[in-house]
């Protein structure tokens, strides 16, 4: 009742009993002095399957090796091998003789097994996040240390409390409700923000994935909601967020004239000094191509040319070039073209910054001329 089948010194199949068919769907005659491993095997498991076998014929047998027959209809069947070797009456190694088990079955169990203490296991070794639970009626029923940490409240303090009426604060208690509800449904969420205020009145913002929990028939009968206190984040966030707003404000204010364009050419920056000097509102150049706009057209291929090399990184220096404003004036500028990038150093665009050198390229003039 056991798959059985042997193998010659070459690795060529010369046995293959009837559970061995029954289980794979191959038959006897459709086996028969094909090579084992290379037919049956799948190709992830061939070296170790191979490595088994050639052990074998060299005398060293192996017991309960674990691998997985594909079925011919591809099911598969995890098997749990014991390989003997095979002898004439010389003595001489002929060839394997594989006994196996059937366990996929017993696999199936243990896999399941396996999936509820990683689960248990996943718990355990995010122990380091904030993690509570609540049953189908909202209320606490889970609670680790790291909640207790961030938040001051016991354990005992909080058990059996409504979480959204005692924890959350008003304004937020309808969205993190239908998190919650929704989870309760079975739509879990992931990387939910909301702030939970402490015992000592202190505001944490917390990114929250609600799971939903079942019981063994898969009947909903909670949440679990694990948590990243993101305090730090948020302020680091913010930070940035005043940081691009003062740089922001130095552009939009500077004593020079700056522009910026998109990938496309597209202008997607132009300075109050910028506006000043060509007349040209913000308003009016942001999305607008700016060399076909706004660069005279004996300009265009050179201008062209700097911006692009700064797009491929080859930023540029004291180029100079003349706008013509909206009043049709020549303003004399001198331009250094900087490669603006993202975050992951993607390029994304130019930022160039300017000099009017109109006064100073007149006073040339009239120096030359003179």
């Amino acid at each position: 009742n056991a798959p059985i089948f042997g193998i010659d010194a070459k690795g060529r199949v010369n046995e293959w009993n009837n559970k061995a068919a029954e289980i794979t769907g191959f038959t006897r005659t459709e086996v028969m002095g094909q090579n084992l491993v290379e037919v049956y095997i799948t190709e992830e498991y061939r070296v170790s399957v191979k490595e088994v076998l050639d052990n074998a014929l060299q005398g060293r047998e192996a017991a309960n090796f674990e691998f997985p027959l594909f079925t011919k209809d591809q099911r598969r069947v995890e098997v749990l091998l014991n390989a003997t070797t095979r002898k004439d009456v010389s003595g001489n190694v002929v060839g394997v003789l594989g006994v196996g088990q059937d366990i996929t079955e017993r696999k199936s169990a243990e896999a399941e097994q396996a999936r509820v203490a990683q689960e248990l296991q996943t718990f355990i070794d995010t122990a380091n996040a904030p993690i509570f639970g609540i049953d189908a009626m909202g209320l606490v029923n889970e609670w680790n240390n790291k909640a207790v940490d961030i938040t001051g409240f016991t354990r005992d303090e909080v058990m059996g409390q409504n979480l959204v009426e005692v924890y959350i604060t008003e304004e937020y208690r309808v969205s993190v409700r239908e998190v919650l509800d929704n989870a309760l449904s079975g739509q879990e969420a992931a990387n939910f923000e909301f702030p939970l205020f402490t015992k000592s009145e202190k505001r944490v913002d917390v990114l929250l994935n609600a799971t939903t929990r079942r019981d063994v028939s898969g009947k909903v009968v909670g949440v679990i909601g694990v948590g990243q206190d993101i305090t730090e984040r948020k302020e680091a966030e913010e930070e940035k967020t005043r940081v691009a707003k003062e740089l922001q404000n130095f552009i939009d204010t500077a004593n020079a004239p700056i522009f910026g364009i998109d990938a496309k050419g597209r202008v997607n920056e132009w300075n109050n000094k910028a506006a000043e000097i060509t007349g040209f509102s913000s308003k009016e150049v942001v999305g607008r191509d700016l060399v076909q706009d706004f660069i005279t057209e004996e300009y265009r291929v050179t201008v062209k040319e700097v911006l692009d090399d700064a797009l491929q990184g080859r930023e540029a220096a004291n180029f100079e070039f003349p706008l013509y404003t909206k009043d049709k004036r020549r303003v004399e500028v001198l331009l250094n073209a900087t490669t603006r990038r993202d975050v992951s150093g993607n390029v994304v665009g130019v930022l160039g910054v300017g000099q009017d050198i109109t006064e100073r390229k007149t006073a040339e003039a009239e120096q030359a001329r003179v």
